[in-house]
């Protein structure tokens, strides 16, 4: 029974690691949509703690812009989806 749990397990992981897989064009047009999105919240800031979440939001996208740099993709999009998670900035 245990063989069968670690294959499935196994299985599962497997599935799950290309749905979760970022290529060159996925970030990209992750990195377009937040970075408008960010000048978006930018526009709107009312006070100097809105501002400094922008400036902090996108150093965090600088980030993902080296990772993509240096050919790292996924870790950008890892980046990415973080920034997004925390602004409530939907991705749909």
């Amino acid at each position: 029974m245990n063989k069968i749990a670690v294959t499935a397990a196994v299985w599962l992981a497997l599935s799950i690691t290309p749905a979760l897989a970022c290529d060159q064009q996925e970030a990209v047009d992750l990195m377009v949509k937040l970075s408008t999105a960010l000048g978006e919240k930018a526009a709107a800031a009312k006070t100097e703690e809105d501002s400094q979440r922008v400036v902090a939001a996108n150093g965090r996208m600088n980030e993902g812009g080296e990772a993509l740099a240096a050919g790292n993709p996924d870790k950008a999009c890892e980046i990415y989806r973080a920034v997004a998670k925390d602004e409530g900035i939907p991705l749909e």
